[in-house]
């Protein structure tokens, strides 16, 4: 090959490799947008998302989708009174995770290095870190590649663990970046739910309070009527509550008002709203359920507090719920009021009839009811 010949083989191959490394960061460059473009259909998404468990999987979601790994979970602290950390909910695990479980606590190792390192970090990094060792244990069950703290202020609020990506590729840097500025827009998102969760949940009991009731039931009256879609609300109290205070105590009567609630939450689904209306007073708004399935319902509610023994005494305690069950109904019902004052008069009704059961307001005809 001659001189010529060779600084012409020679300027071609610098030139395409030119051309190569041009594409490649034009590639890059483009995945950036890509990835900004993302991050900021994300967090308007999450900022704007105040239903907290709707938020969680929206969270977890966006990881699996951005980062293609296999399963995700998510460690917060689900009270804002709580100084522990549990697995809140998880995605791609073939087992259900005891949820009521402390996993951390906010003085664990493990939460005091991300406070002080507020980044993602792979996890056979952290396993090389004895003083983290005895907590990884802890989440070694999740099976995690990354570990992505959540910090608000001056606190860490949650952890997300991604498993190993589906593609079996490592986590590029630009991915840990990407992970990193999810995780701000998440804990900021995660805090403001959490505070508006629990500015809307009784202490007590964790129900809904009197107003997030009223509320949600006018939208769900609206939404029934919208979409021409059954919507049922269950009013009940506790029989003869002031004899059991008086008998037993205010502290054994706070017992009960509480596992009755929990009670409640065992039974219902995500889409109910569960509430304390007040006093020994709850209510249930049922969407998409007609009266039959609603008084069906009602009286698994009753059984199961009839049949449960209440703690705080040396023997068990029993107590019983009387309930009224009332379906929406447009032409009887001009608004919420209405809807609640025949649900109302079931529930009377149900306590005059001797109390422990569950009395449906059925509507025969106009001016005719049951």
């Amino acid at each position: 090959m001659s001189d010529i010949n060779k600084h012409e083989k020679e300027a071609g191959d610098f030139a395409a490799g030119n051309m190569k490394m041009y594409e490649r960061k034009i590639a890059l460059q483009e995945r950036k947008i890509y990835d900004l473009r993302n991050l900021i259909g994300l967090g308007i998404s999450l900022s704007s998302n105040l239903n907290f468990q709707s938020l969680v999987e929206s969270i977890l979601y966006s990881c699996i989708g951005q980062m293609f790994v296999d399963k995700v979970a998510i460690l917060l602290q689900e009270d804002i009174d709580a100084e522990n950390f549990n697995i809140h909910m998880s995605k791609g695990y073939d087992e259900d995770y005891d949820k009521n479980k402390t996993v951390l606590n906010e003085q664990s190792p493990l939460i005091l290095y991300f406070l002080a390192n507020p980044v993602p970090a792979r996890y056979e990094v952290l396993e090389k870190k004895e003083e983290l060792r005895d907590d990884l244990e802890y989440i070694a069950m999740l099976e995690p590649s990354i570990l992505l703290p959540l910090k608000s202020k001056d606190s860490i609020n949650g952890i997300i663990t991604l498993g190993t990506k589906l593609t079996g590729e490592d986590f590029s840097s630009s991915e840990m970046d990407f992970l990193e500025d999810l995780g701000k827009f998440s804990a900021i998102a995660v805090e403001n739910s959490r505070l508006y969760l629990m500015a809307t949940l009784d202490r007590m009991t964790r129900l809904y309070i009197h107003h997030y009731f009223q509320e949600r039931l006018l939208e769900e009256i609206k939404r029934s009527q919208r979409n021409e879609t059954p919507l049922c609300l269950i009013m009940l109290d506790i029989d003869h509550f002031k004899k059991f205070n008086d008998t037993y105590g205010h502290q054994q009567g706070d017992i009960v008002l509480k596992e009755v609630a929990q009670l409640f939450k065992n039974q219902v689904r995500s889409i109910d709203i569960a509430a304390r209306y007040g006093g020994e007073e709850f209510a249930v708004i049922l969407p998409e359920t007609v009266l039959e399935d609603a008084t069906t319902i009602a009286n698994r509610l009753r059984k199961n507090v009839a049949a449960y023994e209440f703690s705080g005494q040396r023997v068990p305690l029993h107590v019983t719920i009387s309930l009224g069950v009332a379906q929406f109904t447009p032409e009887r019902d001009r608004d919420k009021k209405d809807f609640i004052e025949r649900t109302d008069t079931a529930l009377y009704r149900a306590k005059e009839a001797g109390r422990n059961r569950v009395v449906a307001y059925k509507i025969k005809n106009r001016g005719n009811n049951g």
